[in-house]
Formats: structure tokens, sequence, C-alpha cells
């Protein structure tokens, strides 16, 4: 795993993050300080990582020429309040630390936690493969160093003199990775992939000769000798008229090159293709009749991403989290539905559960578009690319369902600056701009009653109001197990709803029963649960012999028998999936406490009971659970 330190079986995994929104790690778990000067010291201690940073910097940096009479008193304050937030004593952080010297203080972690150092390494490889005349390996190695670029480096610090000095030398590393990389996948003859990418480049870079070079020769390369030399001309003409330039020598050679070009020299011109009819694509799977609730929450989304609400230019998302079986994919859907008529160039749906990649993905994308499938460039980032190049001057709307990480969903996200994306995970996407985030709670139970309703018929459920009520409360008030409940009452006409509460409150394998057809309540926390680590999945079968409704990191670690911020991150892991929840509305000020929703408490003791034969006797609990969950809904 890249820019990871692992100590131990229950041990500590530290990132620190810079070429991006600073981000600090542990063990997965998020712990950047939020305050703005904190994060400006860490910043310049992560950039000279394992130097002594003197005091005068770090006070030079955060108050520039003017600094306050107590300034090295609140540096000491600001290192105080790192040290005990990154490094506590019982993490087992060491070697790793923040260490004091005679003038200064210095960050000690090893150079692979460190996404800037693993990105200057890769580069210094990338380019020296490059100049050995090994293209293959260098493309390779400078596309895994960019890709650890999640934004402009150090984007939501403030900085002073130091970090700007620093962050601007960082860009014009990351330039040079790029146009090694292109240079190198030119040399491997994929100029026709590169022209949409190297376009771009010109547009977000129109002083950058080397990449108007490169785009020169790429499209020369396709036969396209008159945009080749207009790119030059326009490219001349910004030189002169912004710097008073003309270009460089090595760029004039190649103009006068593509000027004496004569017939014979050229190569062979391609057979015309044909051309390529461009349509709208509208993948938006079915909209659901009986959808029920979110009213509130809808709007909400609908006003984020609508073009007509927004005050400003630029692509938004709305991130849908919840729990497996809450509802995600049917909100997404009706979301997008509510917005199809803003969206009018194009609606693009991917399950990326069930999808290979997103090479994949764009490629349905683009072939859904009207280009053609032999003509798409091989990799994720040429088609990306192409899929940003064409979305640019166009209103279009992305569905991306079951989204693991941000790093899924970048590469698929449109460019144009009215697009819209909605992307559906068990947790939220906290490292995309333009986010909103809506966390999906199970229903209420008016709101489960009424679904059930709607499914099974309105007078069947009206007979049996109470027994109805009861059912709802035992689905945990959770969509899908509602309406797998709901499709087996409708299945069976006349089928007492009080048959079904009596049956799925004394199964001892009550999500047999939420299960039908191709719902199955069961595979949604099955693949929540297979997604997680080892040592995660043991947390979340043992959770239940712990007999309370909630519990404490401390109380889990005693049953685990690991230290308190290991327990901690186990539980926020789980969290991050959506097999546990945070206990709300707690009165006191204690420790935060964890709860199981019931069904998924459901599926631990299941998951126990394969190993013990346990269910039977924590069946009650879950009853407990359940009863004592209706009862405050």
């Amino acid at each position: 795993m890249d820019g990871i330190v692992i100590w131990g079986m229950f041990g500590v995994l530290l990132q620190f993050k810079l070429l991006g929104p600073l981000c600090v790690l542990s063990d997965d778990r998020d712990i950047t300080p939020s305050a703005p000067k904190l994060r400006e010291i860490l910043a310049l201690l992560i950039v000279r990582a394992n130097q002594f940073v003197s005091t005068t910097d770090l006070v030079d940096e955060v108050w520039g020429a003017d600094p306050p009479r107590s300034a090295h008193v609140t540096v000491q304050t600001y290192i105080h309040r790192l040290r005990k937030s990154l490094f506590p004593k019982e993490s087992g952080h060491e070697p790793a630390g923040l260490h004091t010297g005679w003038h200064g203080y210095r960050l000690e972690i090893a150079a692979e936690a460190v996404d800037k150092i693993q990105f200057e390494h890769m580069a210094q490889q990338g380019s020296a493969a490059l100049e050995s005349g090994e293209p293959g390996e260098a493309t390779e190695l400078l596309r895994h160093a960019l890709r650890l670029w999640r934004g402009p480096a150090m984007s939501d610090v403030e900085t002073g003199e130091l970090l700007s000095a620093y962050a601007v030398r960082l860009e014009e590393s990351r330039l040079r990775a790029l146009e090694g990389r292109i240079e190198a996948d030119l040399q491997l003859g994929r100029h026709r992939g590169l022209v949409s990418e190297l376009k771009e480049l010109t547009m977000t870079q129109p002083l950058h000769e080397g990449f108007h070079s490169q785009l020169m020769l790429a499209l020369q390369r396709c036969q396209r000798r008159d945009e080749a030399l207009d790119v030059y001309r326009r490219f001349r003409g910004r030189l002169v008229e912004e710097l008073a330039l003309e270009p460089s020598p090595d760029l004039q050679r190649l103009h006068r090159s593509m000027l004496t070009e004569t017939a014979e020299s050229r190569p062979a011109p391609e057979v015309p293709a044909e051309r390529v009819q461009l349509v709208a694509p509208a993948q938006l799977p079915n909209d659901i009749a009986d959808f029920t609730g979110r009213a509130e929450l809808i709007g909400s989304a609908v006003r984020w991403l609508s073009p007509a609400e927004r005050s400003d230019d630029g692509l938004r998302i709305v991130s849908v989290m919840g729990m497996p079986g809450v509802g995600k994919s049917t909100f997404a859907v009706r979301v997008a539905h509510r917005l199809r008529p803003a969206f009018g160039d194009g609606q693009f749906y991917a399950n990326l559960g069930a999808a290979a990649g997103a090479k994949e993905v764009l490629g349905q994308f683009l072939r859904s578009i009207g280009f053609p499938g032999e003509r798409l460039p091989d990799s994720v980032e040429e088609r990306a690319t192409m899929f940003r190049t064409w979305s640019v001057d166009r209103n279009v709307l992305v569905v991306l369902d079951d989204v693991t990480s941000d790093a899924d969903v970048q590469p698929l996200l449109p460019a144009g600056p009215r697009c819209a994306a909605v992307a559906t995970a068990c947790s939220g996407l906290q490292g995309l701009a333009g986010t909103h985030t809506i966390d999906l709670e199970p229903l209420t139970g008016e709101e489960s009653l009424e679904m059930l309703a709607v499914i099974v018929g309105r007078d069947r459920i009206a007979a049996e109001r109470d027994e109805a009520r009861s059912l709802v409360a035992l689905c945990g008030y959770l969509p899908l197990a509602v309406r797998c409940i709901g499709a087996r009452l409708r299945s069976v006409p006349g089928w007492p709803v009080r048959n079904m509460r009596q049956h799925l409150e004394t199964s001892n394998r009550p999500l047999d029963l939420l299960q039908f057809n191709q719902l199955d309540v069961r595979a949604r926390l099955a693949g929540s649960y297979r997604s997680v680590p080892s040592h995660a999945q043991t947390a979340f079968r043992l959770l239940p012999t712990l007999g309370a409704s909630s519990f404490t990191a401390a109380e889990v670690a005693v049953r685990l028998d690991c230290p308190a911020k290991r327990a901690e991150a186990l539980l926020a892991r789980l969290v991050g999936h959506g097999l546990l929840r945070i206990q709300k509305d707690v009165v006191d000020e204690g420790p935060v406490r964890f709860e199981f929703h019931p069904i998924a408490r459901c599926y631990a003791e299941e998951l126990l009971g394969g190993e013990t034969d346990a269910t039977p006797y924590l069946w009650p609990i879950y009853m407990r659970t359940v009863l004592g969950f209706r009862n405050h809904a």
C-alpha cells in the first residue's frame, strides 16, 4: 500500500498527504487538524520531513514580517497539540514522532508515509527511464507518480511565503512529470490518444511551450498538419502579446519543418473515417413508482445540482451515504430523474460494484455517446480526458452507484461547469470539491407503514394496521427489508400480516425472510462485510457477544484484547462501511457510543452462529434490541 507505516496485528497505519488537500490518516481514519495555523505548521513540518525546522521559520511562515510577541510560545503550544493528536503515547507510532531540538522541531516519519516523497521518487525513476530510452517503463512510473495527486498541493492550507514557494515548486514538478509521461507515450506511438488530453492542457497551461510542442507533434502524426500549424500561430501570438517573447529555437524549428513538409514526405493519409454521429445518452435505471418519503432530502439534492439554482459555475456532486439496504440507489435514481430536463446533453449511469473498473465504465460512456470502440484510447487517463473534453461545453449528469472511494469517482466525472454527478456509497466522499453529502437514515415508522401499504395494498394493511406496524419495526424500518416483506405478502394474497409478523419474530434465521427473488438484505450486508479487513470482520462478529444495545471503544477493547485506540479505529471502519452507526441523542458528555442497526446485528449474530452455533442463544438479545429500537423510533 502507498504511503503506509504498518505496526503489529492491530498496528497503526499512518499517512501524510500534501498533494491535494492536507490530509493525515491514522489507520484510514482522518486525524487532520482543523485549526488553520495548526495545519500550516504541520504542512511545513511534512514538507521538511526528517529535517529540523527552526522556530524562526515556523514563525515567519505563520505570521510573516509582523509576528506577535508571543509567537514563539504560541508555536510551542501548536507543537504540543500536534504531538498530542498525531502521536499519543499509547498509539505505538514510534519511531515516527515529533521531536524537539535546540532550534526547532523535526517530524520523523518513514519516507513511504508521505505522498510527496513517493511522488518525487517515482518521478525521478520515470525521468531516468525516459533518458535511458525505456519509454514503456517511464510511462508506467510517471503515471503511478501522477496518480498520487488529488488536486493542487496543500490547496486547503493558508500558506505563507515558505509554503507558497514550495507549492509552486511542487506544481512545477508535477508538470515536468506530466510532460515526461506524454513524451514517453509519443515515443510509444500513442499520439491519437494524446490529442484530446493535450488540447485540454494547452487550455489550462496557455504559456507552457512543452505541451504546445507535444500537441503539434501529435497532430502532425495524425495527419492534421493544418491544426498543428494553427496551434503554433496561436501560441506565438499569445507569447508575443503577453510576454514580448518569441518561441524557443526548438519550437521554431519544429514549425519550419512542418511548413516545408512536402506531399511526398508526408505519411500516406488514412482512409477517411465514417463521421461519428454523437448522441445524448439516457442511461438512468427506471424510477420506482412506490418510492416513499425523503421529500425534503430530494429537494435539497435537486436544488444543489440544478443549473438553474446555482450562483456559480463548477461541477457539483451529491454524495448519498448510508447503510446497506437504506435506499441509496433508489434515492439517487429518483433525484436524477427529477433533474433529467436540466441535463439534456446526456445522463450517464454506472454501477461500480458490478463494473470491472474505470476503464470499462469510460468505454461504456464514450461508446454510448457515439465514439467507435476501436478508436478509444487504451488507458484510463486518456479515456477520462476524452470524456472531459467532450463534456466541457455540455450539460451532463453522471450517476455512480456503489462507490468505494473518491479514487473510483474522479476519472468518471464530467468537466463542464454546468455538469453534475450523484454518487452512492456506504460512507461519504470527503475529498471531492463541490460535494454536498446526504446521509440517509432508515425510514420513520409512518413512512415504512406507507411503503408497505403501497406495495401490498392499502386495504389489506389498514385491516391489520397494528400488526403491520410491528412488522415494519421488526424490519428496523430499513427500506430494502420492508420491500422484501412486502413482496412476500403480495405474492400470497390473503396471507395475514399477523402470520408474517409471527414468522419473522420467532425465526432463528430472520434474514432468510428478508429476501425475495432479486431482493436480498443479507447479500447487501455481506457486500459491505467483505469489503472490510479480516480483523474488522472478526470484531463485527464478536460485538454481539457484548450483550449491550450500545458500546464504547473502551468496552470493545476489553472484549477484543487490544488498545482502545485500535478498537476505536476498527469501530470507525465498520461505521464507514455501514455496518455500525454512532448512537445519536446521547444526553451525557461521555465517550462516543456505537450501536448496530437491528438488522445488521442480526447479520453479525448469524455469522457468529455459523462458527459457534450460538444464534438461538443470541436471538433473545436481538429481540430486545429490536423492541427497544421500535420503542424509540
